[in-house]
């Protein structure tokens, strides 16, 4: 009999549901960090954290002004503090598990080790390693706070990276388990630049960052951003918008690009062959000219494609290698595999033998349709 009573009680508590579930509208969903630099020594970081709205319209909770999002600006000596401390303001819980993008200031990146910022992020056992991290040369609150209509700026920034397959002129997007890795390895690398526009967020350019000092040296243009992608062969599609000898505007659409890079080491120097081979479509011409389908037309849109690519690049290295001294194209990977017992004596001052390495660039760049419609 006992037996029984003790199965039917086991069966009813199987029955009961989730009985530690929380309801969705009583957690504060952290959507966005946003890391700023603050004037109070005592105090040094200003933390943004942006929670997404789940209480209806006319609950206490709800953002001001019909946001569906609600930002708390808090500075502190920590992170974890900081964050501790929305207990005070905030009536429910704070979970990260859905933490979609981190946004760092141009000056707290240039002035903290971005694995000390990182560090209560990479060890709580909640937050993801999946979230965008980018730069913001604007306070990381003021880009957080950007009224764009229906959207809740976090998810936006981490949606503008979905478009890739359109040009050449913005980033893979770089997660924040990624930045741990190189951090940890003292790889250099690039991460995004967000910029706040009236109603919108706007990817502009990118920050390099030294791997030995983990911290933010300098920006990159929009056109070096595309010049690190054909060398690094990381992009995806785009276009390519070139001049032609009477200075007309011409376009071609990179349908598909590859980069493969040789290295070699002889005498103690290093030197990196880079070929580029691209195909694609003339999308937009601008010229007069009624020959479109003209063999010698094509070879000529082909050859100033060419040059345009090599003079990216070229521009590109100069940066890399003058002035900044870091190697943010991936070229130590090449290297390694070719030559791995030199690589290793080498790594820890990598930056500085890629800033010596002499880097030659050969680019295809061939046309394989000319559009449907000839002048």
């Amino acid at each position: 009999m006992i037996r029984k009573i003790c199965i039917c009680v086991v069966a009813l508590l199987f029955l009961c549901g989730c009985w530690d579930s929380s309801d969705i509208e009583d957690i504060s969903f952290v959507i966005g960090f946003g890391l700023d630099s603050s004037e109070n020594e005592q105090n040094p970081i200003k933390h943004t954290t942006q929670i997404a709205v789940t209480k209806k319209k006319g609950v206490q909770g709800v953002a001001p002004q019909g946001k569906i999002y609600q930002n708390l600006t808090v500075e502190g000596s920590s992170v974890q503090n900081i964050l501790r401390s929305l207990s005070l303001q905030l009536p429910y819980p704070v979970y990260t598990d859905h933490l979609e993008s981190i946004i760092i200031n141009q000056e707290t990146a240039s002035t903290y080790d971005l694995s000390i910022l990182l560090d209560q992020m990479l060890r709580d056992n909640v937050t993801r390693l999946s979230p965008l991290v980018v730069f913001s040369k604007q306070p990381a609150s003021d880009v957080l706070n950007t009224n764009i209509e229906g959207e809740i700026p976090s998810s936006y920034i981490s949606s503008i990276f979905e478009n890739q397959t359109s040009t050449l002129e913005i980033l893979p997007a770089v997660r924040l388990g990624e930045v741990a890795a190189n951090l940890l390895s003292q790889t250099s690398f690039v991460l995004p630049n967000v910029e706040k526009q009236k109603n919108t967020v706007k990817v502009d350019g990118a920050g390099v960052v030294k791997g030995k000092e983990r911290k933010l040296i300098g920006f990159l243009s929009v056109k070096e951003v595309e010049g690190v992608n054909w060398l690094s062969g990381e992009g995806r599609a785009g276009v390519l918008e070139f001049k032609d000898e009477k200075n007309n505007t011409i376009v071609y659409e990179v349908q598909t690009y590859k980069t493969k890079v040789k290295p070699k080491f002889q005498n103690g120097r290093i030197a990196f062959q880079v070929q580029i081979r691209a195909e694609g479509w003339i999308t937009e011409d601008w010229s007069k000219v009624a020959h479109n389908l003209s063999e010698n037309y094509v070879t000529d849109l082909e050859r100033l494609a060419s040059d345009e690519v090599e003079s990216l690049v070229s521009g590109t290295l100069n940066k890399l290698q003058k002035d900044y001294k870091t190697d943010v194209v991936d070229f130590s990977e090449s290297f390694r595999i070719a030559y791995p017992r030199e690589y290793e004596t080498m790594k820890k001052e990598w930056d500085e033998y890629f800033a010596k390495a002499d880097v030659n660039c050969q680019v295809s760049i061939k046309v394989v349709n000319t559009g449907d419609v000839v002048k």
